[in-house]
């Protein structure tokens, strides 16, 4: 029995690209879906991509750092300093204005990590390494990197999001998937991302997905609805290369 996962993560409230996702695993027919984290923060539509996460009854469904920094900064008296601080902290106002309390206190309680065991084959999840929801591991890390990449000894298959660069790596004896981004790639490629995994015994294959889907209807719903930094959101969009650094005036 061939057993289908389809793997995605950094949806970011980009409804759009998300329900091509959704249109394209019609076509695909995973048998179950795991969510890696970040599907609010940075993007127009956090109500509706969480409804349609749910809508698809994922049976992982992980907490990312942007779920993290939205029901947890800032703290009480806290005042955000930096430009990046300041940055999180008008997207966290935005999201809380389309969020209930309860869809919050359900983000804020999402696991870190899930270690399942399908035909045989343990798998570990989690969004950005097994120890931290920020830390960066990239496509061209080292082997010594790449060996950090599980917490497990007998796991064979490691699936992770968080650094938005779709990328299929062979550990020393494990296999590293990043699923890249739903909503917000930076890896060049514009068009959506996700994982296909199908497991058959003890054997596994991987295809990553890219879907195309209207960016410039994505940017337009930002503008409507006066997200903050649309236009660091919109050259995301377009370019598929992070954008949000502080901008320094000559």
């Amino acid at each position: 029995m061939i057993i289908r996962i389809a793997a995605i993560s950094d949806i970011h409230g980009n409804g759009v690209a998300f329900e091509a996702v959704w249109n394209d695993l019609r076509t695909t027919s995973p048998d179950l879906i795991f969510s890696l984290g970040d599907v609010v923060q940075r993007g127009p539509q956090p109500k509706e991509c969480l409804d349609m996460l749910k809508a698809l009854s994922p049976s992982v469904m992980l907490r990312g750092n942007h779920e993290h920094l939205l029901t947890r900064f800032p703290q009480p008296g806290q005042k955000p300093g930096s430009f990046k601080e300041k940055l999180a902290y008008r997207s966290i106002r935005y999201d809380k204005r389309w969020l209930s309390s309860e869809e919050l206190q359900w983000l804020a309680n999402l696991p870190l990590t899930r270690k399942p065991v399908l035909e045989g084959i343990q798998i570990e999840c989690f969004h950005a390494t097994p120890d931290s929801l920020t830390d960066v591991v990239w496509p061209w890390a080292s082997m010594e990197e790449l060996d950090t990449m599980r917490s497990c000894n007998r796991t064979h298959l490691v699936l992770y999001g968080h650094v938005h660069h779709a990328f299929i790596r062979q550990a020393r004896d494990f296999t590293v998937v990043n699923t890249g981004s739903v909503g917000l790639p930076f890896d060049g490629d514009p068009r959506a991302s996700y994982a296909l995994i199908d497991l058959h015994g003890k054997d596994a294959s991987v295809q990553l997905r890219r879907v195309d889907y209207d960016r410039e209807k994505a940017i337009q719903i930002a503008v409507d609805r006066s997200m903050p930094d649309v236009e660091l959101f919109a050259e995301g969009l377009r370019t598929a290369r992070y954008p949000y650094f502080q901008k320094v005036k000559r």
